[in-house]
């Protein structure tokens, strides 16, 4: 089985990691990359959230 991890971001969708010909039980080697995707988007979130509210104090 073949196993790849995606980021969908608005303007592309980009691939993390590869996994080819995983055999058996493949969660303990692609796990740590989806904690780590997880992470990813909860920083962007906040990244964004920051550049909204210093747009809107700038604005004010």
């Amino acid at each position: 089985m073949n196993v790849t991890a995606h980021l969908g971001l608005a303007s592309a969708d980009v691939t993390l990691a590869t996994w080819p010909n995983l055999h058996g039980d493949w969660t303990p080697v692609v796990y740590p990359t989806l904690l780590e995707t997880i992470s990813l988007h909860a920083a962007l979130s906040v990244a964004i959230d920051a550049l909204h509210l210093a747009n809107h104090l700038a604005d004010a």
